[in-house]
C-alpha cells in the first residue's frame, strides 16, 4: 500500500503530473510527523499517491532522496526541482510557507520521481 501525500495547490501536483516538479520541501519538524490522513511521513524509497485539493489520487511518486538545505545556500537541484529559475526564486516562491527567516534555517528538500500520472 502507498502513502499518501497532498501539496498546497492542484497546481502544485499538475507539475507534477507534468514531469517538470521533481523537488518540494518540508520543515525538519514535519518530515517524520503524519499530520493527517491524507499527509504521511517523508521516507526515501517509498511510493507515495498524491492527492489534489478534492482529495483525489492524481499521481504516484518515488522519494529518491532527501537533504538538508539552508536558506542561504539553496542546492540548484532542489531549486530546479522545484520550477524556479535561481534560488532566488526558489526563496520569494516560499517565504510564505515558512515565513521571514534567517539565513541559518534549516529545513528539508526531497526529491522523487514520477511513478504513474492518473
Amino acid at each position: 500500500m502507498n502513502l499518501r501525500m497532498t501539496f498546497v495547490s492542484d497546481r502544485l501536483v499538475e507539475q507534477i503530473m507534468e514531469g517538470r516538479k521533481t523537488a518540494s520541501v518540508a520543515t525538519l519538524e514535519e518530515v517524520d510527523v503524519k499530520e493527517d490522513e491524507y499527509n504521511d511521513p517523508l521516507v526515501v524509497g517509498r511510493v507515495y499517491d498524491v492527492y489534489d485539493g478534492t482529495f483525489t489520487p492524481r499521481v504516484s511518486i518515488r522519494i529518491t532522496a532527501m537533504e538538508l538545505c539552508r536558506w542561504d545556500a539553496i542546492p540548484e537541484r532542489l531549486w530546479r526541482g522545484e520550477t524556479n529559475d535561481d534560488a532566488d526564486g526558489f526563496r520569494e516562491d516560499h517565504v510564505d510557507y515558512f515565513g521571514d527567516v534567517a539565513d541559518d534555517f534549516e529545513f528539508v528538500a526531497y526529491y522523487f520521481e514520477l511513478e504513474k500520472a492518473d
